[in-house]
């Protein structure tokens, strides 16, 4: 027992073991696969940070050396360039002979009373303070234009040395040799252009400008355009070793860590997957010993299939996400990595279980279709198609729904209009109102009303009360209607169905009653009279008297049965007939003949007329002419003496139609369906020999023929109407 136990832990920490170095195994895949191109040794130089600092390095160098070359002998309009300097001057012009306007226009009103009516000194003192403050106004904008521009130029400055320092922060990061074809100078932080020995030796990186350049951002595209069209040429190179701190090296040494990593990875990942190879060997071997894998299988099935394609699909793309986006293999270990390799674990067991599950589908063909059938997908479908099945009463809930659901709105629309005296809003809110008032709701009413009626009807219908009716006011069009109306006319089946039902039974029982009673009568006389001649006394003609009266007991106790084993087989349908072409009316005179002597002793007259003695139906002769003998027989027993009994043959559409008229000798005081019963008679005939089997023989042959056999009684009067199918 402890062994076993010991081996069910085992293979469970095994299993766990497996589980957890496969999720390790594709994390570690995913991290390598991600970053296959860090694999290579310089892979950082063709980076997109490196173009960048590339190509920025390469706009200072621009700047600094073409841009803004000999900067520090420019005057001040070349620092502010022509056009803006012309701009700038162009206000400040403007500006002033808007102000010596405006100062100009002060004075004018006195200076001209002065000239009309005071002296010439008066107008001189007031020129010369107008002159005065004119000059005031032009030194002042003067003061502003010089102040605007001493500001421009300091920040020219200021972006100058900015742009200085920047390079010289490079310079470390970065050689260059850069030759200006335009006028032979020479941009450089070396003494001399590199040799091919010196780049290979003493630099990591190196690129010459201009000439054919691709960049994944097109940043060397933008470099190489720039040189060619300031005429320069020459190299950058990035030296093995870096003066002073440089952000190139310091992201070519993140790269470089990178890729150590990985090859880490890779050899860890080789490792991984043999171990993961050989615990999965080790649990094949003890594949009967699994038993939780089974069970967990058995609590897998329960989720229906379409869900559970779902959450693969799902668990597939979070485990790629997650695999992409979180860098699992980094130092130190944190807390959320144990969360990582949870949920990676998770994603394995439930894969695991998929690729079991597809085994045994693959081995049962029926457990797709099994489990298939049992999904949300075909329960909706299902759902759907019975909520669709009637769109009318579909479209009318959701109408009113949303018409209801719509009244309480108009109604805070309505207030909110008043508050607002918005009159617009609030006449289409009340107009609402009222249609929801007048016809939606007293519609709405009515149905909830039909609907308790029929919660009440369906209610008594279960309490066994069937004379219940539905009372449905209204049109009667709607579904509510017509279910009520169904409801109704199911009760009415059903009280139908009782009532037959109690017929049924109450037939059973007269059934029961007449086979006793006609299978009693010649079987008492038998016992009888055989315990007569069991006696000595008995005289030889006494003897031959009574075995006489034996054998038609017996005869018509053989009759009974096999009309009764006929009868049977009529019903359950297990005949088996010949159809043929079959003249009917040749068949009716060979019956009338084998019954004429029987005619001839009776008190009745028989008339037949038949339209046409080549009436031909495919049927089974055999069994057709016993249903004229029984026809014939049943005339013969039945019929008031001293009448006639009318035969006729004719054709009709499809069919060829014989009709049998005669008086009955006995009042018929029952339907006349029930004479197609089994052993019916009428109670005045009971003494007769008939079996009461013979109109339900015929039925019964006409109807497996296709044909039709009826009934019709107007007081003693009785017809038969047979109708054969040609």
């Amino acid at each position: 027992m402890d062994t076993k136990s010991k081996n069910k832990w085992s293979l469970a920490a095994a299993s766990l073991l497996f589980v957890c170095l496969v999720a390790l195994s594709l994390l570690a895949a995913a991290d390598i696969l991600q970053r296959t191109d860090y694999l290579q040794e310089d892979h950082y130089y063709s980076t997109d940070n490196f173009e960048q600092e590339l190509g920025q390095f390469a706009d200072i160098l621009k700047r600094y050396y073409v841009d803004l070359h000999d900067y520090p002998n420019w005057s001040d309009e070349e620092k502010i360039g022509a056009e803006e300097y012309a701009r700038m001057k162009r206000e400040y012009l403007d500006q002033t002979a808007v102000a010596v306007e405006e100062t100009t226009q002060q004075f004018a009103p006195g200076i001209a009373q002065e000239v009309t009516g005071g002296t010439q000194e008066e107008v001189a003192s007031l020129s010369r303070e107008r002159d005065e403050q004119v000059q005031r106004v032009r030194q002042r904008e003067e003061e502003a234009f010089q102040r605007q521009v001493k500001e421009r130029v300091a920040n020219m400055d200021q972006e100058y040395k900015h742009l200085r320092d920047s390079l010289a922060l490079r310079e470390g990061s970065f050689h260059y040799y850069i030759r200006n074809k335009a006028n032979g100078d020479v941009y450089a932080n070396v003494t001399s252009p590199p040799t091919a020995e010196e780049l290979r030796k003493n630099y990591l990186y190196s690129i010459r400008f201009p000439g054919n350049q691709t960049g994944t951002r097109g940043q060397l595209q933008w470099i190489n355009h720039d040189f060619v069209t300031n005429q320069l040429e020459g190299i950058i190179a990035v030296p093995r070793h870096a003066e002073g701190y440089s952000m190139v090296h310091s992201n070519a040494q993140y790269y470089m860590s990178i890729r150590e990593r990985l090859f880490k990875e890779c050899g860890l990942l080789v490792v991984m997957l043999a171990a993961a190879v050989g615990l999965f060997l080790h649990l094949r071997k003890h594949a009967g010993e699994l038993s939780f894998v089974e069970g967990a299988l058995t609590r897998f099935r329960r989720i229906p299939i379409d869900v559970r394609m779902l959450v693969l699909l799902f668990a597939i793309f979070c485990s790629l996400t997650l695999a992409s986006v979180v860098s699992f293999f980094r130092l130190p270990i944190r807390p959320e990595q144990f969360v990582i390799l949870g949920l990676e674990a998770i994603a394995v067991i439930y894969f695991a279980l998929c690729l079991f599950e597809a085994a045994k589908m693959i081995q049962d063909k029926t457990l797709w279709q099994t489990q298939w059938e049992k999904s949300l997908f075909v329960k909706y479908r299902e759902l759907l198609t019975d909520l669709f099945a009637n769109r009318h009463l579909l479209f009318k809930l959701v109408l009113v729904g949303s018409l209801t659901i719509a009244f309480p709105v108009s109604a805070m629309v309505f207030l909110i209009a008043v508050s607002n005296h918005d009159e617009f809003l609030a006449l289409v809110a009340v107009v609402y109102c009222l249609f929801y008032l007048v016809l939606v709701l007293p519609y709405t009413l009515r149905r909830i009303s039909l609907i308790n009626k029929i919660f009440r009807g369906v209610e008594e219908m279960a309490a066994g009360n069937l004379d219940h009716q539905i009372v449905a006011k209204g049109k009667g069009k709607g579904n509510l209607f017509r279910l009520a109306n169904n409801l109704n006319n199911i009760k009415q089946g059903l009280k139908q169905s009782l009532e037959g039902q109690m017929k049924s039974e109450r037939m059973k029982s007269e059934l029961i009653t007449n086979v006793s009673h006609d299978l009693k009568t010649p079987l008492t006389s038998i016992v009888n009279y055989v315990n007569l001649l069991k006696s000595d006394k008995l005289t030889p003609e006494e003897r031959a008297q009574y075995i006489e009266i034996l054998d038609r007991k017996t005869d018509r106790l053989k009759v009974l049965i096999d009309d009764l084993f006929e009868a049977s087989k009529m019903a359950s349908g297990a005949v088996e007939l010949q159809l043929d072409n079959v003249n009917v009316a040749s068949l009716l005179n060979q019956a009338l003949a084998e019954f004429s002597d029987k005619i001839e002793a009776s008190s009745l007259t028989f008339r037949v007329q038949v339209e046409n003695p080549q009436m031909f139906a495919r049927l089974d002769g055999k069994k057709t002419w016993r249903v004229m003998e029984n026809l014939i027989v049943n005339a013969l027993k039945y019929s008031m003496p001293n009448t006639r009994v009318f035969i006729t043959l004719h054709e009709q559409d499809r069919y060829v139609i014989m009709s049998m008229r005669n008086v009955s000798a006995y009042e018929i005081d029952f339907d006349a369906e029930e004479l197609f019963e089994r052993f019916k008679r009428g109670d005045k005939s009971r003494h007769t020999e008939g079996s009461g089997l013979g109109l339900a023989i015929a039925k019964n042959i006409v109807e497996l023929q296709g044909g039709r056999l009826s009934l019709e009684i107007d007081g003693d009067y009785f017809k038969v109407n047979v109708a054969f199918p040609k």
